[in-house]
């Protein structure tokens, strides 16, 4: 979708209806709204083949301010991609369009190859129209995470466990933490149990009488007591 205040056009003055502008500035370069915006000029394609640098449109309908400096010759009613020819001692050089081999050498269709100056990413527009910071992302892989005022990702301590640590560490533990507590509560009802059991004999003697041996006779079950003899009885006589 166009930017609604500022149009972009290509190289032959033909309106880019899916181009918005990379800048606040009045003349500046343009990119599909489903690319990123880059600050040499150019565009990187992202949502849409070729997946390379392009140039895109430039809201200069003239072309002759703020516009990007390449292939404006080759597609000028659309964008153009710009291609990779050679990358020797560090150094990168492109094409307009397409290479093609020449012989035992490869080279440009159109025109010939250049260079391009190191471009960054452009947070704000087109696909990154709702990115504010890059700052993060930029950070070099070497810079300590816990350095002051450090926008990367915090450093995990040496210490900490892991995920799958922590989980092994609960799968363990909560299973004996359960036996612990059983065994603790089965103690506790032990000897409450026994408790009660005491103080139940001692509120509530026993109210049977011991048995008490008597001569081999139960005293407690004697329901007659032996007879004596009766001193009053007359004593036998002799006959005569």
């Amino acid at each position: 979708m166009a930017d609604s205040t500022r149009r972009c056009y290509f190289p032959s003055g033909v309106l880019a209806e899916t181009n918005v502008p990379c800048s606040g500035e009045d003349y500046t370069s343009c990119c599909d709204y489903r690319d990123i915006c880059l600050s040499n000029g150019l565009c990187l394609s992202a949502g849409q083949q070729p997946y390379t640098l392009s140039r895109g449109s430039c809201t200069n309908q003239r072309w002759d301010q703020g516009c990007p400096e390449y292939c404006g010759d080759s597609n000028p009613e659309g964008g153009c991609s710009i291609v990779n020819l050679s990358y020797q001692n560090q150094v990168s050089r492109y094409c307009c369009g397409t290479a093609i081999s020449n012989d035992s050498s490869v080279a440009c269709r159109n025109g010939d190859d250049f260079t391009v100056p190191t471009g960054e990413v452009v947070a704000g527009y087109a696909l990154l129209a709702n990115v504010t910071s890059l700052e993060a992302a930029s950070d070099s892989p070497g810079s300590s995470a816990n350095s002051s005022g450090s926008t990367g990702s915090p450093a995990i301590s040496g210490n900490s466990s892991s995920c799958h640590e922590t989980a092994i560490g609960a799968g363990v533990g909560v299973p004996l933490g359960v036996i612990a507590l059983a065994s603790l509560a089965w103690a506790l009802f032990e000897r409450r149990r026994g408790k009660r059991a005491a103080q139940s004999s001692t509120a509530s003697p026993s109210t049977t009488k011991p048995a008490v041996f008597d001569s081999g006779v139960f005293a407690s079950d004697r329901k007659t007591k032996m007879s004596e003899l009766d001193s009053n009885r007359p004593v036998a006589e002799l006959n005569a």
